[in-house]
């Protein structure tokens, strides 16, 4: 229980005590503020990892393999519409260690994802979005064939007559 008293004349300050203990009421403007602080960050705190979009959107996820290995592959993920396969729209490059990559899109649009690295052969992909009034998440996996490096790819020291 918070109990105000007052202190002699000399100091002039106002004095809460809180269960046995006092402290002046700058110290406890200071902790009521920082309470006050905490509570609103909590009302205001986003619980979860979850993107708040202000129109429905498509994220399309998924993982780049390689089709002789099974391993992943890091190569870079674009998306081009159906009708302008000349603008790139976005792009994402897939992760080298798991190959995962993460690309928003419009819903009920189609795309080419087309898919380029060094160490691939390009590939592309016909895919459509589906129709929605809110946010969707839509898997798609992709596999690629590894390009056959030549010798002079290999040992770049090798002489070539």
């Amino acid at each position: 229980m918070l109990t105000p008293t007052r202190q002699p004349r000399r100091s002039g300050n106002l004095v809460v005590t809180i269960t046995h203990k006092t402290i002046n009421m700058k110290s406890f403007f200071k902790i009521a503020s920082a309470a006050a602080l905490i509570a609103i960050a909590n009302l205001f705190a986003v619980t979860g990892a979850h993107a708040q979009f202000s129109r429905a959107v498509v994220v399309l996820k998924g993982t780049v393999l390689s089709e002789e290995t099974a391993r992943p592959t890091s190569v870079k993920v674009s998306v081009r519409a159906v009708g302008d396969t000349a603008r790139e729209i976005t792009s994402s490059t897939s992760n080298s260690e798991t190959g995962k990559y993460l690309l928003i899109l419009q819903p009920g649009k189609s795309y080419w994802v087309h898919l380029e690295g060094d160490s691939i052969l390009a590939k592309d992909v016909l895919i459509s979005t589906p129709t929605a009034d809110h946010t969707q998440q839509v898997s798609q996996d992709f596999t690629v064939v590894l390009r056959q490096l030549d010798d002079a790819t290999k040992n770049p020291t090798a002489q070539t007559n």
